[in-house]
């Protein structure tokens, strides 16, 4: 039976129903109908890194819902370190499995193939320093933790899952742009024209946007951004599991 937020806030709801391995079996293995679409939003977001030269510093902070840890892969070799943050503890639970290369651990061997990083999974493992909880409605989203500045932001199809409106997506987007260092760049890759999404039989809320309202909300977060590309959703499919329409992906430096 398919369950749905109700009378709960987005984030009580995926506290209590969000599953990282149903969710990367339903998007991230290559049997799925998704598959092509992801592997496409793949290509572009490593294109949208090397635009205008590559983004690169000391450390990558990246903050995520679903355990979007391909993301980092293919940018791996331009951090010294890397910090992975949740607002969600079983998907914490999860990444901290896989950088320990438990048996049990969520498999991304699928999508990784696509990309030809394989070979850059210990990487990752070796520069993963921390692993923390993050609260995107906070104005400290790590809090207690305090840590320095990031030269790069990477935010993966988080903040439109945890919100319910638009004035508290700008809120959010505000809040882990503290995170980053004046000239540091923002990565972001954010589903548009979706309303839900399916992990399993679990039918997830998403807050619908565009991509004019994400470049202006960027814009008012305090960045110029660099480069922006969308995804089109593949017209000749039709979709079960989401009613997403695309999805994009930008490229922004924090003024």
């Amino acid at each position: 039976m398919e369950k749905m937020a109700s009378a709960v806030t987005e984030k009580e709801f995926y506290d209590e129903y969000f599953d990282s391995k149903q969710y990367i079996q339903t998007y991230l293995a290559q049997q799925s109908e998704f598959f092509d679409d992801l592997t496409e939003m793949f290509d572009g977001f490593v294109k949208i890194f090397t635009s205008g030269g590559a983004v690169e510093g000391n450390t990558l902070i990246q903050i995520f819902l679903p355990p979007f840890i391909y993301y980092t892969v293919p940018i791996c070799d331009y951090f010294t370190e890397i910090i992975f943050a949740f607002p969600h503890d079983e998907s914490i639970e999860e990444v901290e499995k896989w950088l320990k290369n438990k048996p049990d651990a969520m498999d991304l061997s699928d999508i990784l193939k696509q990309g030809n990083c394989e070979e850059k999974l210990n990487i990752v493992r070796r520069k993963a320093k921390q692993v923390l909880k993050c609260d995107v409605l906070s104005s400290t989203p790590l809090s207690p933790i305090s840590l320095p500045q990031a030269d790069c932001l990477l935010l993966t199809h988080c903040m439109e899952l945890f919100v319910t409106d638009k004035k508290t997506f700008c809120g959010a987007l505000k809040n882990v742009s503290s995170l980053l260092k004046t000239g540091g760049h923002l990565l972001m890759s954010i589903t548009l024209g979706c309303t839900y999404f399916m992990a399993g039989t679990v039918k997830c809320p998403h807050l619908c946007l565009d991509d004019e309202f994400v470049r202006n909300a960027v814009i008012e977060a305090g960045y110029v951004v660099v480069d922006l590309h969308i995804c089109h959703r593949q017209l000749h499919k039709s979709y079960d599991v989401s009613d997403f329409a695309a999805i994009c992906i930008l490229k922004a430096r924090k003024e």
